[in-house]
């Protein structure tokens, strides 16, 4: 490039006092006018920009086009125009944003492959994803990206050293690293595509890609360090979670255990000597609010772990599923390689749980005190008094941990304590909210104590048949579990009921409501047919009352036919029942009688 000296030095002085207008003195704007210095630097590069059209101009009517001149005028204008284009947007003017940009794009697309071009040019198609994001045309956006990450990859391949526009300004004789600046801001760039890309194929419903782009973005931060611990943290936790979903435990753990060990790096070296004390406590508050977050990924992990381990096990699987769940492995694992941190050593942590599914006892009661312990954690942080969603969610996890370890329990005996300290969880938590303001929650914890008694019922009613004559503690202790799943389960019902006396269902319920309602009407029934009464009348008032629910559990089900339809096993128990229960309370009301 042989640009002379003095007009490069010029265009320098122009840009940079751009440049610190929008990364400094913005930073003092007034909140009455707050793009103050963002339209200063405006101006200042639309200045810039015209000295640069006449310039090129000039340079292309003296030299044959492709010329060194031309090349690096090119290049200092598509840089302007992209600078322009993110100040427009800034500022909320995103159709001349997105003018300058596709102005840059016009300018750089042909030097893509060039070492003045490759830079400006990755760099305009980022900040045009985000206008066209938000104008929710993500496929153009996503082709955009992709044509990005193309032009990286074969600049790459080339072998040629990316020049930023401080290299431009200097030269490499004048003894500057150039190649550190260019290159830095090449894969800073390229870094940014993978997390837009994401971005783009979420909102596109592709999420397996989008959970592959979003590793990378991680992947190459810690690469070339350039991450915010804490964001990264949050981010890898948050990513582990749909490969929870997808049943990719070790991928999930893996990521988890990364977010861990740089929660626990960045712990060792957050505060600095001049800090005040004020800031070192904000800064504690964060982290202890953050690794919090953390702590409740770790816990969703061991919950799905235990769930589908039960889920696998209620499954009668013949030999073709289980081969083609060992095919199935080995792709997974192959898959799995794929999504790791290779320079990060996190086995210690990653050995702390399993992330194969549990067939026993022993193997489900190390994940149960595994959540337990990241539970406490979280609990620590999130305070009933002043986060009482949050507060809520951990103890539903509480409960659903003695839930899933109970199903692993062979003893009856302990499977009841483990469903009894399940609903007592769920009752505290009862207790503690109003559900005018949490509804939805309280819908949740009332039916989950319905459930949890439910089934200490039905190891209570076991007892009591394995005894000839049963002693009255034993029908006692049966009769209470029965009053307390039902009077959990009426609570559930009632808050789906018009203001009473009606008993027409709100119209408003999606079919997953719909089903609860159902399946709710169904326990009461069957619960109240169970109850143990010596007096007759006691007796003919459980039975009206168990005919009445499966009357409204039938006509619900012929109401709601999609949320019926898993339920065909229900739903021919108690039309069985509907024609025996008038028999049975007729010979009641005779012994009456």
């Amino acid at each position: 490039m042989v640009i002379a000296k003095e007009i490069l030095s010029d265009i320098k002085e122009q840009y940079e006092k751009a440049n610190r207008l929008v990364e400094e003195e913005s930073r003092s704007d007034p909140s009455t006018d707050p793009f103050r210095s963002h339209y200063k630097a405006r101006d200042v590069l639309h200045d810039l920009k015209k000295q640069l059209d006449d310039q090129l101009v000039s340079v292309q009517a003296c030299e044959d086009g492709g010329g060194q001149d031309d090349l690096c005028y090119r290049s200092l204008l598509a840089f302007v125009c992209r600078d322009l284009g993110r100040i427009y947007v800034y500022t909320e003017e995103q159709a001349e944003g997105e003018k300058f940009l596709k102005e840059c794009l016009d300018l750089v697309t042909p030097l893509k492959k060039k070492s003045v071009g490759i830079i400006p040019y990755v760099g305009a198609i980022n900040e045009l994803s985000i206008v066209l994001g938000t104008k929710e045309k993500f496929q153009e956006a996503l082709d955009m990206l992709l044509e990005a990450e193309k032009g990286y990859e074969e600049f790459k391949a080339s072998g040629f050293t990316p020049l930023a526009i401080s290299d431009i300004f200097c030269p490499p004789e004048e003894g500057l690293d150039t190649e550190a600046a260019g290159t830095n801001e090449l894969e800073s760039l390229y870094t940014l595509v993978c997390f837009y890309l994401a971005q783009m194929y979420g909102h596109l419903g592709d999420p397996e890609k989008s959970a592959r782009c979003c590793h990378s973005t991680l992947h190459r931060q810690l690469q070339f360090k350039s991450y915010d611990a804490i964001d990264f943290a949050l981010n890898t936790a948050t990513l582990s979670q749909f490969y929870i979903g997808e049943e990719r435990f070790r991928e999930a753990r893996h990521h988890l255990a990364a977010a861990t060990l740089i929660m626990a790096e960045y712990e060792e070296r957050m505060f600095k000597p001049e800090m005040s004390d004020h800031q070192r406590q904000e800064l504690a508050e964060t982290f202890k609010h953050r690794y919090a977050d953390v702590a409740r990924c770790w816990a969703k992990y061991g919950l799905y772990l235990l769930q589908t381990a039960k889920l696998r096990l209620l499954r009668d699987e013949d030999e073709e599923a289980k081969c083609l769940e060992k095919a199935m492995r080995h792709v997974r694992l192959a898959e799995a390689e794929k999504s790791r941190f290779p320079n990060l050593d996190v086995t210690a942590c990653e050995n702390r749980i399993s992330c194969e599914y549990c067939l026993t006892f022993d193997d489900a009661k190390l994940v149960f005190h595994f959540v337990n312990e990241w539970l406490d954690i979280a609990k620590d942080y999130y305070k009933a008094e002043n986060e009482a969603t949050e507060y809520s969610k951990i103890i539903q996890d509480y409960a659903e941990a003695y839930e899933q370890i109970a199903f692993f329990e062979e003893n009856p005996e302990n499977q009841a304590k483990m469903q009894k300290r399940r609903a007592k969880y769920l009752e505290d938590l009862l207790e503690l909210l109003d559900p005018i303001f949490y509804l939805k929650i309280c819908r949740e914890c009332w039916y989950g104590a319905g459930t949890a008694h439910a089934a200490v019922l039905d190891v209570r009613l076991d007892i009591v048949r394995d005894k000839i004559s049963p002693a009255p503690d034993d029908i006692k202790k049966v009769n209470q579990s029965c009053m307390k799943a039902i009077k959990h389960f009426e609570s559930y019902v009632k808050s789906y009921l018009g203001k009473p006396p009606s008993e027409e269902w709100r119209p408003n319920m999606d079919v997953e409501e719909q089903k609860h309602m159902l399946y709710a009407h169904f326990h009461i029934g069957r619960i109240y047919y169970k109850m143990i009464s010596a007096h007759p009348m006691l007796q003919l008032e459980n039975l009206t009352n168990c005919l009445d629910y499966y009357k409204k559990f039938i006509a619900g089900c012929e109401q709601y036919k999609e949320a019926a339809e898993p339920l065909h096993g229900e739903i021919g128990v108690v039309r069985e029942m509907l024609q025996l229960l008038p028999l049975k309370i007729s010979q009641v009301k005779a012994r009456l009688n």
